[in-house]
């Protein structure tokens, strides 16, 4: 992915600056990020995908990159302050290959962590302006209230308009952030920022819906998971929605029973992954990240970007929502 490649360097480099310091839980925030004294590989630093489209949509409409960087370095942080407090939320063990944070340093820690990364992550922004701080801090907002509406959701069915109004802000938020924080750094207007904030809202959905299909047919030895993964954890998923949707009453009251339990019992993750083969889940769900990856596709020929950078972009779309990780 040339497009991510050519920023990160900017983009470690700034990180390294904002999260210097030899206390605790400044070590934590450099490890949560993959830039602790540990950290031997660049992979943990993980794809760099939204600090890396703020760069590269300011630089295609004209700004600088040095103009830029505080506010995708900003972003960055704030996506990892989400992250950290998710996995709490979650209680996910493992992030990138190795202990979460809350596994390693405790729960008590980690929400510490979140917090002080989502401070130095707006105070970051500041230095781009108070324009793209404010739209920072209200993607931020946005995301939040996603992840609430996320969670509220473990405790019924939902339908498919509910699930992508959510996954619009728990994951949408900042990739329209992203593009509209390049926008505002190269100074563009508020026609051209609408566009953009179009193109980073299709992104979201489908890369967010790609995740969902990955997490229930991905490749077990690819990424980590087995089949299945997020129907053994309960997650109602865009696929499981979508199937509740289309399943018949029966089927449907099933359901209910099987999520309103505890924990899924192993016939019951079969049974509900049959389901969902029988539905035809994965293929619905496959057309609707094809849809979305159009929608955004389309929506960059309305920017005047470069040649160069609409090929970029759209081999970059055309990547993200075809990933196997």
């Amino acid at each position: 992915m040339s497009l991510l490649d050519r920023y990160r360097r900017p983009i470690e480099q700034g990180l390294r600056s904002v999260l210097r310091g030899e206390t605790q839980l400044a070590e934590i925030l450099r490890y949560h990020v993959g830039l602790s004294a540990e950290d031997v590989t660049p992979s943990k630093l993980g794809k760099l995908i939204r600090p890396g489209l703020v760069l590269f949509t300011a630089e295609e409409l004209g700004g600088r990159i040095d103009a830029a960087l505080p506010a995708a370095v900003g972003l960055e942080l704030i996506h990892g302050f989400s992250l950290i407090h998710d996995d709490v939320q979650d209680r996910d063990e493992t992030r990138r290959g190795r202990p979460a944070v809350w596994v390693r340093w405790g729960i008590a820690e980690a929400i510490n962590a979140g917090d002080l990364m989502h401070a130095i992550g707006l105070r970051t922004a500041l230095d781009a302006g108070a324009g793209a701080a404010r739209t920072l801090a209200e993607a931020t907002a946005e995301m939040i209230e996603g992840q609430s509406l996320d969670l509220a959701f473990e405790g019924r069915f939902v339908t498919v308009d509910e699930y992508v109004a959510m996954i619009d802000r728990k994951t949408g938020a900042l990739f329209r952030c992203a593009f509209e924080l390049g926008g505002r750094c190269a100074q563009v207007g508020a026609e051209v920022l609408g566009k953009l904030a179009e193109i980073g809202a299709n992104i979201g959905r489908a890369f967010q819906l790609q995740d969902d299909l990955l997490g229930i047919w991905g490749d077990g030895d690819t990424i980590g998971k087995p089949i299945g993964s997020d129907v053994r954890r309960k997650k109602k998923s865009y696929p499981v929605v979508v199937a509740y949707a289309t399943a018949s009453e029966s089927e449907r009251e099933r359901l209910e029973r099987i999520y309103a339990a505890a924990t899924i019992a192993e016939p019951d993750a079969k049974w509900v992954i049959a389901l969902l083969d029988r539905l035809e889940v994965a293929d619905r769900t496959c057309e609707a990240v094809r849809e979305y990856s159009e929608r955004a596709s389309k929506a960059v020929g309305r920017v005047s970007l470069s040649d160069d950078g609409k090929r970029e972009l759209l081999e970059m779309i055309e990547h993200l929502t075809r990933r196997e990780t």
